[in-house]
């Protein structure tokens, strides 16, 4: 094959296919590159354009509530000097999920089946504990292994161009989809206690909330409480676990652990005053706006 001047690679078959061989050589060097600021810079590009197309609860009170009680609990972190940020997405739904750099959201269906401010402690501890231990880094390196995800994050990570608002939904709607691994969840829930107890919250709020889910998914298996297993998979065993790393992690003689406080019943009672919740695009993650 005779080379072009300059020395360029001619624009035959063959020529792409070396192109394409290069490219995926690159891959796992590439896979491995995503700094803190790119998890932090990406994370923001995705929740901008996923808070474009979620229909977020706007009311100012619940939103300061969340936010204080999650950065609270972020606060006793791995990662306490990062910017989380709480959203609280207006579905019946039962499920959370966190982005890269510190982009935390929270069904409203999950937050009314909690019945104490330990509960809700607990859930937010667990998503930050995925972005304190970047968990969702990780994933967005799994992720970029796939020819359709490199395509869009090659240039990102490189540090060349911001991704498009298309792309960055893209990338937003598989890594919200993409399950934890097992470790990851059973990591989380183990920092999770840790989180709580610095923070001087009961932990014990995270097994009451997962036997009260399982207790929905048993009686009615298609129940929105089934979307939390989906996505939090193994969840007998992992309240097994929670339950022996609390006993082992919580300081012998400890007390004064908070369960409840008199401000969270008012949070939940102005919850359930807002209007009902917009209906789910039928087979479809993102609600209808």
């Amino acid at each position: 094959m005779t080379p072009r001047a300059g020395g360029g690679v001619p624009r035959t078959r063959h020529g792409r296919f070396r192109l394409a061989a290069l490219g995926l050589a690159l891959l796992p060097a590439l896979a491995g590159c995503v700094s803190e600021a790119q998890e932090k810079d990406l994370g923001g590009q995705i929740a901008a354009n996923l808070n474009q197309r979620l229909p977020l609860v706007q009311d100012a009170p619940l939103n300061l509530y969340v936010n204080d009680l999650g950065r609270l609990v972020a606060s006793h972190s791995a990662r306490p000097d990062l910017q989380y940020r709480f959203f609280i997405v207006d579905t019946d739904a039962v499920n959370a999920f966190a982005l890269p750099g510190g982009y935390v959201y929270v069904d409203r269906g999950l937050i009314e089946r909690t019945s104490n401010v330990a509960e809700l402690a607990g859930v937010l501890a667990h998503e930050v504990a995925h972005v304190a231990l970047r968990h969702g880094a990780k994933n967005l390196q799994r992720q970029m292994r796939t020819s359709g995800m490199s395509a869009l994050l090659y240039r990102k990570i490189l540090g060349r161009a911001p991704l498009l608002d298309q792309q960055a939904l893209q990338v937003g709607n598989q890594l919200w989809a993409a399950s934890h691994s097992r470790s990851d969840e059973t990591e989380a829930d183990r920092e999770a206690v840790k989180y709580l107890l610095a923070t001087g919250v009961d932990p014990n709020g995270m097994v009451e909330l997962f036997h009260e889910l399982m207790r929905e998914e048993r009686e009615d298996p298609r129940d929105e409480s089934s979307e939390w297993f989906s996505t939090h998979p193994n969840t007998a065993r992992r309240l097994q676990l929670t339950e022996q790393n609390i006993r082992l992690l919580t300081p012998q003689g400890a007390r004064g652990l908070a369960r409840n406080n008199a401000s969270y019943p008012l949070f939940l009672q102005r919850m359930q005053m807002l209007p009902p919740a917009p209906p789910l695009i039928p087979g479809a993650q993102v609600p209808l706006p």
